[in-house]
């Protein structure tokens, strides 16, 4: 990112938080039961969805099982705002974000304070670069829910990635700020820290900026995320050059 100096960028640590993991690698699918019922296509889609199951060639003629399941789902039940929503966001997961937010929108017209269905649609848009609609559907979730972390650490990110540091970081006197909010609520959200640290660094304030990522390596540690840890570490070191 240009605003941040010298050599640091982001990296793994600032993937935005979803409604559900995110797949980290396209795995084999278990063989799914045959579908007959609508439970049952959820079932499976559920399954898929968050053991990562994309495998294929995604087309109009024949798509990914995970996507065909909610397809079947919201057929069989059109008002279902719940389908709409993980059909968004397998189809987010595949990188069409455009497509995953009119379900998004789908979702939020059958149910207005979906929640998962505004954070699934903010990162659509922030994948997108229209931060601004971004922005407003994760205020929009913090404010149906005041305890999303999700929401709070997607809107601190969203300022970030704009970059609105002091937005996402301001002082002391600010103590609702989103990154700080997302720790409140989940003081062991290791990536909180990590953008944090990177948002305090690219304000000029370094010191902090080692303190937050040295917590989130710490945590990311504890946590087993030996990848994030290893990043952070090389942060670090850069910044302390």
């Amino acid at each position: 990112m240009k605003y941040i100096k010298r050599t640091i960028a982001i990296l793994g640590i600032t993937s935005l938080l979803g409604v559900m993991p995110a797949a980290v690698s396209a795995r084999e699918a278990q063989i799914p039961l045959k579908a007959t019922n609508f439970q049952e296509y959820y079932n499976q889609g559920v399954q898929n969805l968050e053991q990562g199951n994309f495998n294929g060639a995604m087309s109009d003629d024949k798509p990914l099982r995970v996507y065909a399941d909610f397809n079947s789902v919201v057929q069989m039940n059109p008002r279902f705002y719940e389908g709409f929503c993980l059909r968004g966001l397998a189809k987010s997961q595949l990188r069409d974000f455009s497509a995953a937010i009119s379900d998004f929108n789908l979702a939020l017209r059958l149910n207005p304070k979906h929640t998962d269905a505004y954070n699934g649609r903010g990162i659509s848009y922030v994948e997108l670069g229209d931060f601004q609609k971004a922005i407003a559907d994760f205020n929009q979730t913090v404010k149906i829910d005041p305890n999303s972390q999700d929401g709070y650490y997607n809107l601190g990110l969203a300022h970030f990635r704009q970059g609105n540091h002091q937005q996402a970081i301001p002082s002391d006197s600010f103590a609702n700020a989103d990154f700080n909010q997302a720790l409140q609520i989940n003081p062991n959200l290791a990536d909180a820290y990590g953008n944090r640290g990177l948002a305090q660094y690219a304000s000029g304030d370094s010191k902090s900026a080692v303190t937050d990522l040295q917590q989130a390596a710490k945590l990311f540690l504890k946590q087993g995320d030996t990848q994030a840890y290893q990043q952070t570490q090389a942060l670090i070191q850069q910044i302390q050059r």
